[in-house]
């Protein structure tokens, strides 16, 4: 296959949804030679902020001089963002050259079974990583754990960042059943660290006893405390397993990321028990400069902030209200916002906006360019309903909507999607618009 058609076979396999199930992946990396064995995994699931925890672990695995891979969903510019060797994604030609064995891999071992998507992509990731020898990857879940593709791999250290309500229809319905898949990620006598709480707690820390995991535990094991914060870092204190660090500045912002930070310093400590204390400082310094899209990504919209952010269930969204409060604060201005808002149909909205349209001034609402995308006479709707006051239009297209955005002068944010979010990205990225400073 050439590149475009690589592309074009790989995009097909989403009629095939998801499947649960490791079987199939198995098959094929068997026919492949395995190229997973002997590769070093960081491996982390969680409802919300695993993606931040993989670019704090690239981020310090690169400053000790790791060549490190990065697996992660969804990405950023298209499929070869998904993989990534020391922050450079896939060339077209190899994606091509990949794909071109997998198809032919699939059709010996799995032929009435296909790989969907999420499991080309993959098995593309490892043979590309174990051709490039990198030194470690850091491995993203895609859904869940118990059954996703990513569960193929034997890490080094795992983690579960947190455990809240989202993909219920898949995962679900209940916290305790959420967190029972997130835990098929934990293996036999591979350490662990998780920031969960209450009822998912138990049940993550129970099967990690089961299965002989050392369990570090987020608040008992190691500690984090923010010692202060303006617009640009965090200044934080971590108390950890054989570290401790006094004080340290994290360029990702929101409370949230606190906790984020402390998972990975844990997982970093956990792989590398004989680190140098030099090395670790390296490490940490690092974090002063981590960048991760999406994610409370921050732009200069003339002298205000325009932030981009992903949440897409309740407990991301709290979260970004909280951010959007102390970045209020830091810059000492009104705590409103002008909003961009653009959901899927099958996450639960109402929560969403419960959360965040209290610091809304206005709203457009868009529809994501995607099949799940929300109708946004709906979202309109809810909006009404919680907020009658609130002045609202409706613009479809995403980039239209934010180049209208645009035209308001203040604090701007969109959010309430990734897909979305990426596509108003690009047209924010056309306006050669640069980041906070």
């Amino acid at each position: 296959m050439n590149v475009q058609e690589a592309f074009a076979w790989v995009e097909s396999l989403s009629r095939f949804g998801i499947k649960p199930g490791l079987s199939r992946v198995q098959h094929v990396l068997a026919a492949l030679g395995n190229p997973q064995t002997g590769l070093r995994f960081y491996h982390v699931a969680g409802t919300n902020g695993k993606g931040s925890v993989c670019a704090m672990l690239c981020a310090m695995s690169m400053a000790v001089g790791h060549r490190t891979g990065l697996y992660t969903s969804p990405g950023v510019d298209g499929l070869n963002s998904r993989m990534v060797i020391d922050g450079q994604p896939i060339d077209d030609s190899s994606f091509a050259a990949y794909a071109t064995a997998i198809r032919e891999a699939i059709e010996l071992a799995s032929s009435e079974d296909p790989l969907t998507e999420f499991e080309v992509l993959t098995v593309m990731a490892l043979l590309y990583f174990a051709d490039k020898q990198v030194d470690v990857v850091v491995w993203e879940t895609g859904l869940g754990g118990r059954y996703d593709a990513t569960s193929v791999v034997t890490p080094m250290v795992t983690a579960i960042t947190n455990v809240s309500y989202d993909h219920v229809e898949i995962l679900g319905p209940t916290l305790a059943d959420i967190a029972y898949d997130k835990a098929g990620i934990i293996k036999p006598n591979i350490p662990f660290v998780t920031g969960a709480e209450g009822e998912a707690y138990g049940i993550v820390e129970k099967v990690a006893k089961s299965a002989g995991a050392r369990v570090v535990r987020l608040g008992a094991d190691i500690q984090i405390e923010r010692t202060a914060y303006d617009d640009h870092y965090q200044t934080l204190c971590y108390k950890g397993i054989a570290h401790d660090v006094p004080a340290f500045e994290l360029s990702l912002f929101g409370p949230h990321q606190i906790d984020n930070a402390a998972i990975a310093l844990a997982m970093f400590e956990l792989a590398h028990p004989d680190l140098e204390d030099a090395d670790w400082l390296r490490a940490v310094a690092a974090l002063r400069t981590v960048h991760w899209p999406l994610r409370f990504e921050v732009f200069q919209h003339g002298a205000a902030p325009l932030v981009l952010d992903g949440a897409h269930n309740p407990a991301a969204a709290h979260t970004l209200a909280l951010s959007l409060q102390e970045m209020s604060a830091a810059l000492s201005t009104a705590p409103l916002w002008h909003m961009v808002i653009g959901v899927f149909r099958d996450k639960d909205a109402q929560s969403m906006l419960k959360e965040v349209l209290p610091l809304a001034q206005d709203v457009i609402v868009c529809r994501p360019n995607h099949a799940r995308g929300a109708d946004p006479e709906e979202i309109r709707g809810l909006i009404e309903a919680q907020s009658p006051q609130l002045p609202v239009r409706i613009i479809e297209q995403p980039a239209a909507a934010v180049t209208e955005a645009l035209k308001t002068p203040g604090p701007l944010v969109i959010w309430g999607n990734l897909h979305m979010v990426e596509d108003a990205r690009k047209a924010i990225s056309k306006l050669g618009m640069n980041y906070w400073t």
